[in-house]
């Protein structure tokens, strides 16, 4: 019993060495850094993850805020990822309060900051939940995603499931955004029920590291063109 013991911990051992030398740090097109809301955290990974994402509150004044959380700020504007030197890489900008009334504004203070840094559109990923609005940031050139709300489809009946996707082919055959992003729960739901000529996919494994999510069978994920960013889990010692 031992040593059967000790050779299954030294096959995980080995399991975790081979993923280690072999595939981490090889998809940095695809695995993208999870919350990545300060200056400091982004320096920290920038050479592990350099494309990232960023959670944005827009402010009444018109500037938009780093932070996850509306009720939070740090003090942190957008500006400082745009201007930053060493940030040339893609910028996925989860707008957590895009509304009917302060979208144009949202719109407005984007292409400012885009010209007044010389941000590239192609570089960026525009995300709301307010699929509507979208079409505004789409049409002006951006590469738009729309968040898809719903939570952990394992706490939901099947109804409420089949549902949520119902709702969801909905709103994607309005055409007002050229993504959808989604928790990885809905991997496999969403990407049978929306057509592949229509949407690319975006996701999120933010509870795993790289190495966990390779080891727990990410590489259907990572191999599937339509799916074109993961974002993935690295605190480090500035998440915020």
């Amino acid at each position: 019993m031992l040593k059967r013991l000790i050779y299954g911990i030294l096959t995980v051992l080995l399991l975790y060495l081979v993923v280690i030398l072999l595939f981490v740090g090889n998809y940095k097109d695809k695995l993208w850094l999870h919350r990545c809301n300060s200056i400091e955290k982004f320096v920290e990974q920038r050479s592990d993850y350099p494309n990232i994402e960023i959670d944005l509150v827009l402010r009444e004044d018109g500037h938009f805020d780093v932070t996850h959380d509306v009720p939070v700020t740090f003090g942190l504007p957008l500006d400082s990822f745009f201007a930053h030197p060493e940030n040339s890489g893609k910028m996925w900008l989860d707008i957590k309060n895009i509304t009917d009334t302060n979208s144009r504004v949202a719109l407005y203070e984007l292409n400012r900051l885009t010209l007044l840094y010389g941000v590239s559109k192609e570089r960026l990923i525009v995300e709301s939940s307010n699929w509507q609005q979208l079409s505004l940031f789409t049409d002006a050139g951006y590469y738009t995603s729309y968040y898809f709300p719903v939570g952990d489809p394992s706490k939901l009946s099947l109804s409420e499931r089949n549902s949520a996707i119902e709702e969801l082919q909905r709103v994607a055959s309005e055409g007002n955004f050229r993504a959808v992003s989604f928790p990885s729960w809905w991997y496999e739901s969403v990407s049978k029920a929306i057509p592949s000529t229509n949407h690319d996919l975006l996701t999120w494994r933010h509870r795993s590291t790289q190495y966990e999510f390779l080891l727990a069978g990410g590489f259907k994920m990572l191999n599937d063109e339509r799916l074109k960013v993961i974002l993935i889990k690295s605190k480090g010692a500035f998440h915020r």
